[in-house]
């Protein structure tokens, strides 16, 4: 499908076109897309409200499956996406683009490219951090629990071993033995 926006001849796909590129359901696509569109990011829509997708759209939609399969939450997902690729009011990227194509220099897209892996990769280690934080913290509370299950048990055995000699002290101490 072909449609007219600021004079420009964009390619746009349906639904459909886009979930088998992105190996997902429509189903899946189309939850994507609400809770994109919820935090701000505009699909274009035809005149029957139906959502059609141009090229522009195609990069935030694999960003956000590869955050969820990355184990992101979903929240943080689409916060990531919307941060990655903003729109001005009118809906449109703020970066230019022409007639679906965008030119943009080696050095320019190396330096884009090692801020993405470099974000990613801190994403990824705050994420590591948290889960060893957790995993440390289940590990502590399961010490300090058999620590004190222990120091009990001892406490109980030397209250029975004290009750034992008791009586026995007791004894010897009435009759002189």
């Amino acid at each position: 499908m072909d449609n007219t926006n600021n004079e420009e001849s964009q390619r746009a796909y349906w639904a459909k076109d886009i979930a088998d590129l992105l190996e997902i359901t429509t189903s899946n696509l189309r939850r994507w897309s609400i809770d994109l569109e919820n935090a701000g990011y505009r699909f274009y829509r035809d005149e029957h409200n139906r959502r059609a997708y141009f090229e522009k759209d195609i990069m935030p939609l694999r960003k956000l499956k590869e955050f969820l399969a990355n184990n992101m939450s979903k929240n943080d997902a689409i916060k990531a996406v919307i941060s990655m690729f903003p729109q001005d009011n009118n809906g449109a990227l703020t970066i230019p683009v022409n007639d679906d194509t965008m030119r943009i220099s080696k050095c320019e897209l190396q330096k884009i490219v090692k801020e993405a892996i470099e974000e990613e990769r801190e994403m990824m280690f705050r994420a590591f951090e948290a889960k060893m934080n957790d995993i440390v913290e289940k590990r502590d509370r399961v010490i300090t629990h058999e620590l004190n299950r222990s120091l009990e048990e001892k406490r109980l055995e030397i209250a029975a071993a004290a009750e034992e000699e008791s009586p026995k002290s007791w004894w010897q101490k009435l009759f002189g033995r």
